[in-house]
């Protein structure tokens, strides 16, 4: 054998090397998103075909490519499947577009729920007042154009690492792990809030088939939405379960709506008589913070329906 088919064999098997290599690192071998299908939508949806200022309706099956855009109406909801399983759940009053390449989103206002398989890798998400990265998590974003804010919230914890969530300038970064949630305003980024995840699944449209009991619900999707459901349900599960145990710490108290003022002053929130000034607009996609008057309300009533069934599971 002479040089050159010496040097052509190692050639070849570096190639196939690096290649066996990015297989079995998750971190590396992320999906390429190239294509997403609309799997539904409901009243007024519409696509933009790169970039471009025309809007048409969108129908059932149609093929969004990187740089497309779906916008929703008022009272209009799109899901969105991807090629590599990813699932996009838009709520009214969205715009959202992908980019090529990896996986990369973008939302320009609304909201958006993102149901992303364990193990894909690392996903970069963007609105105008936020930059978020996630590795193979489920999480939602909303976004107000008109109070230029952004509320990012994480339902699963991935073993590669939290959810990494930076203001648009990239000068502040925080980590959010399952149950937490934090808005960006005008380029600032609040406190990171819990938020009660029952609440969430029981109110919350968007998150449908990945609560509890809600299995049966699934039982009409394709077989590679069940598949990317089924998936995440069983990361969400763990949170749930451990944010139950945490809240059972909290029945202690004789907690009740109308004699709130001890817990408040437990949790540093305030002096007796005094109002968590804590509101977020109810729109398709919302959360109930732990620390808010009504999160403290629900919580009096799950205690109550926990001393009366002596139930441990949320």
């Amino acid at each position: 054998m002479n040089l050159k088919n010496i040097s052509s064999l190692k050639y070849k098997l570096a190639t196939f090397l690096i290649l066996a290599s990015l297989g079995n690192n998750p971190l590396l071998a992320q999906s390429i998103l190239n294509r997403a299908e609309v799997y539904k939508l409901r009243n007024q949806v519409d696509l933009s075909r790169q970039n471009r200022p025309v809007w048409n309706p969108a129908k059932l099956g149609d093929i969004i490519v990187p740089q497309d855009a779906v916008r929703t109406g008022a009272n209009s909801k799109a899901e969105l499947l991807f090629n590599e399983g990813t699932l996009v759940r838009t709520g009214s009053g969205t715009i959202f577009r992908f980019s090529p390449g990896r996986r990369s989103f973008e939302l320009d206002s609304g909201s958006a729920l993102i149901i992303i398989r364990p193990g894909q890798g690392e996903s970069n998400i963007t609105t105008p007042e936020a930059r978020i990265v996630s590795q193979g998590t489920a999480l939602f974003i909303q976004h107000d154009s008109q109070r230029n804010s952004s509320l990012i919230g994480v339902l699963t914890d991935s073993n590669a690492g939290p959810v990494r969530v930076s203001n648009a300038n990239g000068e502040v970064t925080i980590k959010l792990s399952a149950g937490e949630f934090v808005s960006i305003i005008n380029g600032v980024i609040g406190l990171v809030e819990h938020f009660i995840l029952p609440m969430f699944y029981e109110n919350i449209e968007l998150a449908v088939g990945l609560g509890v009991g809600q299995e049966k619900l699934m039982a009409r999707e394709s077989p590679e939405v069940q598949k990317t459901i089924n998936l995440v349900r069983a990361e969400a599960l763990e949170p749930l379960k451990n944010q139950a145990a945490w809240l059972r710490g909290f029945c202690r108290f004789n907690v009740n709506p109308e004699q709130l003022s001890p817990l408040l002053q437990w949790l540093g929130l305030g002096v007796p008589g005094e109002q968590v000034l804590l509101k977020l607009p109810e729109t398709d996609l919302f959360v109930t913070p732990m620390r808010s008057l009504s999160g403290l309300a629900w919580l009096g009533s799950y205690c109550q329906t926990q001393q009366s069934s002596q139930s441990i599971e949320p």
